[in-house]
């Protein structure tokens, strides 16, 4: 009976799981069927798409190193034809002539040697005198049969900076040396370096990799700097020449399309390209098809699987929220706070790191490439803080990060690890345009204050700059800021009350001709009831970066206009007065009606009032500019430049612009000098040119009285400097009026 039903229960054992081995053997071999065909489908389509894309790849490199080229045979062509221009210039040379001659061709120096290879002349003025020793390569060129000669770059003698030289004899002996500055040449041929080239090609495909050869087939640059500087050798690894033919590799975990093409110019192979095309993709999807094959056949497993592990990812989830940043993945400023009072290091820094130029990322390119952004720089801060034991990343905020470093062995160890994170956008091509700075604040106490870390770093962030990447805590800094802040208050209190500690001191600008006041130049004063007297370099400055300036000029102007009028009331009818006026002012919409409804308010003529303008406005959209500055001037209100000749502006825009008066800047006047004429010379030069095109010149800055009879000798129209008078007060300018009116009518 028992064997009966043992025999029963076998064949029970039997019909049901047979069949099913054979059912399940015969939907494995249909399913390894499809996946098979699918998969060489999909490996043939992306062998194709990846040689159409090394051989686009190879003929954009082809392309730059042709360009390269040509480039170098252009900068040997411009320092032959410069040494030919030179030599056949017929006229006396002197600094001026080099100096344009230099412009026009383009070069940076240009020196003109004697027969004896002493420097006679030079377009910057230096080395005059100077002869060459020996060994020198112009030494050499002289003794040659050469016409002309263009060198590689080389430090140059004396100053020891990198130049590229050219060479051209002169028919009587003499010899031009031309040359380029290294920096300019480096600049331009920084966008051919190979590592360039390879960065910009794989930023658009970052899953694959590149490396460029040279022809003895070691890597010149690569997607991976790990392999730079070593050999590929096609026939070791099997990788034909050929964009028909590629070979399945796998390295790193990965699995690749292997292409290896030639690179030729002009029918000479000058390198090659390997290209390894990136299969995850495919392979993910043969995966995806497979799981489904196998999920159908342990359907009642997987639906218990997905709710476990669904009800078990959203408790995870919300642990994670509270105490990380959803987005890069990095703890937050809740777990901040919580890991500061956890540490029990003495000395703790901790860094605040902002990459700038953010917004503008996202404007250019869009939330989804930001997000990338953060998401590739909280990779790199976790990757970098793995590597340093004591180091912990957090995402503080927007495009902001946070990274405490404790356990600090030495300063210069904190100095080190700041370079490291700065230095991460040279280390990811994905970043694009931006910069990283660093603010950061340390402790050193039995235990931390959190709250007073982030402050003083955020503070110490604030006080980096494009030029200044990185930033440590001081109390100066934070002494700064609440300056600034108080500098805020009074500028508002005094734009919008008489009562505020602005007001406007006035500084004579007198006819050379015959030593009478011709006008007045109005200059800003802030009195601080907490700081004193404020500089105006200061608070012009904060009321621009704080958005003041409008509201603030128009204080500015009538306060000027208020003495304008009791300029007139009492009987100093022609006596006009210059206000200085800002970039922001005058391409402000609304700056042309209130200047006019200003004047109207005040009861002043326009023609006593004249505006000022930095040589900086130039930098505006000039056709913008022009129509603003012809509005004013179509008011009989007069235009003067300040400062002309350190920034923007040229005497040829000058001569299409409505502008009266350029204010020859201090500089020029404080090198003026009686015993030497020969330094006067740009000067007169300016004042010259300015009279050529129908200008006024005021000489700013005058403080002796031989520069003052220099500048008379120069046909300077006008002279403005404590020689004359210092900025004084409404009533002392009247004062100062009267005296002189009595001195003259004397005299």
């Amino acid at each position: 009976m028992v064997q009966a039903q043992a025999k029963v229960q076998s064949n029970s054992w039997k019909t049901l799981v047979l069949p099913s081995l054979l059912i399940l053997l015969i939907f494995l071999g249909v399913g390894y069927y499809v996946i098979a065909s699918i998969l060489s489908f999909y490996y043939r389509e992306r062998a194709e798409e990846a040689s159409v894309l090394a051989k686009s790849y190879t003929s954009v490199i082809s392309t730059v190193i042709d360009a390269e080229q040509q480039i170098e045979d252009q900068l040997n062509s411009t320092l032959r034809v410069a040494g030919v221009t030179v030599a056949n210039y017929e006229l006396p040379f002197s600094q001026a002539v080099l100096s344009s001659m230099a412009r026009n061709l383009e070069v940076d120096v240009l020196y003109v040697y004697d027969d004896s290879l002493t420097v006679t002349h030079s377009s910057n003025g230096e080395y005059l005198g100077w002869q060459v020793p020996q060994e020198h390569p112009i030494r050499t060129f002289s003794m040659s049969n050469q016409i002309s000669l263009v060198e590689e770059i080389r430090e140059d003698t004396v100053s020891g900076i990198p130049h590229k030289y050219g060479y051209h004899r002169f028919e009587d002996g003499r010899i031009v040396q031309v040359g380029i500055f290294a920096s300019n040449i480096s600049k331009l041929y920084s966008q051919f370096e190979p590592q360039f080239i390879v960065n910009k090609l794989s930023r658009d495909a970052t899953d694959n990799l590149l490396a460029l050869l040279d022809a003895k087939g070691s890597v010149l640059a690569a997607s991976d700097p790990a392999i730079v500087g070593t050999l590929i050798n096609p026939e070791t690894v099997g990788l034909p020449i050929s964009d028909t033919q590629y070979k399945r590799i796998a390295w790193k975990d990965k699995e690749y399309l292997a292409f290896h093409l030639p690179i030729i110019i002009k029918d000479e192979r000058v390198g090659s390209l390997v290209l390894y095309y990136d299969l995850t993709q495919v392979n993910l999807l043969m995966l995806r098809v497979s799981l489904i094959v196998s999920i159908s056949l342990l359907l009642f497993f997987s639906i218990f699987l997905f709710s476990f592990l669904n009800i078990r990812a959203k408790n995870r989830r919300i642990l994670n929220i509270a105490y990380h940043d959803e987005l890069t993945g990095l703890p937050n400023l809740r777990f901040f706070h919580q890991y500061i009072l956890t540490l029990k290091s003495r000395e703790i820094a901790c860094i605040v790191l902002n990459p700038t130029n953010f917004r503008l990322l996202n404007m250019l390119y869009g939330y989804e490439h930001g997000d990338k952004v953060l998401i590739g720089i909280g990779e790199m801060l976790d990757q970098l803080c793995k590597r340093q034991q004591a180091c912990q990343a957090f995402r503080l905020s927007d495009d902001r990060f946070l990274v405490v470093y404790a356990e600090i062995p030495h300063e210069q160890a904190l100095q080190v690890f700041c370079d490291e994170l700065i230095s991460i956008k040279e280390r990811s091509g994905l970043f694009g345009s931006i910069e990283i700075c660093l603010g950061v604040s340390q402790s050193d106490s039995e235990t931390h204050d959190s709250t007073r870390l982030l402050k003083e770093a955020l503070i110490a962030l604030n006080a980096t700059s494009s030029s200044n990447h990185l930033q440590f805590y001081n109390k100066t800094l934070e002494e700064k800021l609440i300056q600034g802040d108080t500098i805020e208050s009074d500028l508002k209190q005094a734009v919008s009350s008489a009562e505020g500690g602005l007001s406007l001191v006035y500084q004579a600008i007198i006819e050379s001709k015959t030593g009478t006041i011709s006008s007045f130049e109005a200059l800003a004063r802030l009195k601080s009831e907490k700081l004193g007297m404020i500089s105006p370099l200061t608070f012009i400055q904060i009321a621009e970066q704080r958005q003041l300036i409008i509201p603030l000029g128009k204080r500015i102007l009538s306060l000027a206009c208020d003495f304008i009028a009791l300029l007139q009331a009492n009987g100093f009818t022609s006596i006009s007065v210059a206000v200085n006026i800002s970039v922001m002012q005058l391409m402000h919409e609304s700056f042309v009606p209130d200047l006019a409804s200003l004047l109207k308010d005040k009861g002043v003529r326009a023609a006593n009032l004249e505006l000022e303008l930095t040589e900086s406005v130039f930098a505006q959209d000039l056709e913008l500019l022009s129509k603003q500055l012809r509005q004013i001037r179509s008011m009989g209100i007069r235009i003067s430049i300040d400062d002309f000749g350190t920034g923007y502006s040229s005497l040829s825009r000058l001569g299409n612009l409505p502008v009266d008066t350029l204010k020859l800047d201090k500089q020029f006047v404080d090198t003026l000098n009686a015993l030497h004429e020969q330094d006067n010379g740009l000067a007169s030069d300016i004042i010259s040119m300015a009279h050529h095109v129908g200008k006024l010149v005021v000489a700013e800055g005058v403080e002796q009285e031989d520069q003052k009879e220099i500048l008379i000798g120069m046909e300077c129209d006008l002279l403005q400097g404590y020689l004359f008078s210092k900025p004084i007060p409404p009533a002392n300018a009247l004062d100062l009026l009267r005296l002189k009116g009595e001195s003259h009518a004397q005299a």
